[in-house]
């Protein structure tokens, strides 16, 4: 039986520039070129501030990862979020024949009175069964069960003995 050498550490990128990869070295070596174009065009207390702001953005791009993900990487996706289109769904659309029957179920609903809604209420809660219990595995015709809602429609249910 042959045996074969499985790749290590294919996740870290190679260390070009000593112990930087290429691109940390241009985040540095970029913001490094900015400070010191910086300190001939502002004066000294502007550009400490502005010194700390970009060495911070830099080595902030070139060493912070969240959630094991690069920080520029974050930060094109956040920036293609807020620049894209978004499409907010509500609600399916319902066929013709599907808003005809909800319209019509939701009429007998509201048809119908407090104290019959009461009546059925109690009247599910006087002939409830008492659970019992099963040793062995129920059938798949034994979990659902068929259930009419006050409005006369019927939809299958899970059975949920406790």
């Amino acid at each position: 039986m042959s045996t074969f050498q499985v790749p290590q550490f294919i996740e870290e990128k190679p260390k070009i520039i000593g112990p930087l990869t290429l691109a940390q070295f241009f985040y540095v070596a970029s913001a490094a070129g900015i400070i010191f174009a910086s300190f001939y065009v502002f004066n000294f207390f502007f550009w400490i501030t502005f010194s700390i702001i970009v060495g911070g953005v830099g080595v902030a791009l070139a060493f912070v990862k969240i959630n094991g993900q690069a920080l520029p990487s974050i930060a094109i996706a956040a920036l293609g979020y807020l620049w894209k289109p978004r499409t907010y769904t509500w609600q399916r659309e319902l066929a013709k024949k599907e808003t005809a029957e909800v319209e019509k179920i939701e009429a007998i609903r509201k048809n119908i009175s407090l104290g019959e809604k009461m009546k059925s209420i109690a009247l599910g809660v006087l002939t409830r069964k008492t659970p019992s219990i099963r040793l062995g595995g129920e059938t798949e015709s034994q979990k659902y069960q068929v259930v009419t809602f006050m409005s006369g429609e019927k939809r299958m249910a899970k059975k949920v003995d406790y």
